[in-house]
């Protein structure tokens, strides 16, 4: 099917009659909101107003072909190269997760708690682990300014991609690659230095794939999302263990959590010897987020 003309309230009508039936409303309306910023600098609340305004056969072409992907159920971030989160822009591929609301809520939460701590302290640092897009260490340092912030992962391409982040949003990150499970981890790079550790590790099962969309299953990489059915906390094991190592006295952790492992991994990092560990929940109401001190 073709786009009937070159009006905007055609490409409208384009976006809802080919993507109905594959998205629900609220999805594709959103997709044309975003299309419509991104290719032509038309904000959601102007498209109505401009409804027979005609774009240029190049435009016309972005907006097709973008339908096209839509359809194969690519993201959305995906085709427009980038995502959107806590209020700033973030370079997006298939090698890093698309950032999620459920992370902007761990990032808000750690924020609330922190944001003026480098202010009494110059040598106060944090480290992001398993980093991916960069997207937690930055949206930190945005409004954390005067911390030091580190970020690993053991994905060389997701910290390219994070490096790109960071000069597009205009801060300095020490980026590494590092491995968490690794037991040849550099202890020596961080020990008993770190204010503050904050991760959003794989944390999905195996078995949990069939619930899952398409749009994550086909574009987004795996390495970053799914655990082994039988050690579903191999990355909370791993991360307990390294903060130990290198959080100072009264250091606090972080992590954003399988909503059916809350009680397994709180658990877990009360038997390592983490004080004042809290199980909180997301906007939605499941257990998302732990919080824990040295």
């Amino acid at each position: 099917m073709r786009i009937a003309s070159n009006k905007i309230k055609d490409v409208i009508r384009f976006f809802r009659e080919e993507l109905h039936g594959l998205y629900d409303e609220a999805e594709i309306e959103t997709f044309i909101a975003f299309c419509f910023e991104d290719f032509i600098n038309v904000k959601r609340f102007e498209i109505s107003l401009k409804a027979n305004d005609t774009i240029s056969e190049s435009e016309l072409l972005k907006f097709n072909f973008a339908v096209k992907e839509l359809k194969k159920h690519k993201p959305i971030q995906h085709i427009l190269g980038k995502a959107d989160f806590y209020g700033l822009k973030f370079i997006v591929s298939k090698n890093v997760l698309i950032p999620r609301q459920e992370t902007e809520e761990l990032v808000q939460l750690v924020i609330k708690e922190n944001q003026y701590n480098s202010i009494l302290d110059t040598s106060y640092s944090i480290l992001d682990i398993g980093t991916g897009s960069g997207c937690i260490a930055i949206a930190l340092k945005k409004n954390i300014p005067d911390a030091g912030i580190y970020a690993i992962d053991v994905s060389e391409e997701a910290l390219m991609i994070a490096e790109q982040n960071a000069e597009l949003n205009n801060v300095n990150i020490n980026f590494i690659k590092q491995d968490i499970l690794s037991s040849v981890l550099a202890n020596e790079l961080f020990k008993k230095t770190l204010d503050l550790i904050v991760s959003n590790p794989p944390y999905i099962r195996e078995l949990e794939r069939k619930q899952m969309s398409a749009n994550v299953l086909n574009y987004e990489p795996h390495l970053a999302l799914f655990v082994p059915d039988d050690n579903p906390l191999i990355f909370y094991k791993g991360i307990a263990n390294f903060a130990i190592k290198h959080l100072k006295p009264q250091g606090k952790l972080y992590l954003e959590i399988n909503e059916y492992f809350g009680e397994e991994t709180k658990e877990l990092l009360e038997k390592k010897g983490f004080k004042d560990v809290v199980l909180i929940k997301d906007i939605n109401g499941k257990n998302r987020i732990l919080r824990a001190s040295i």
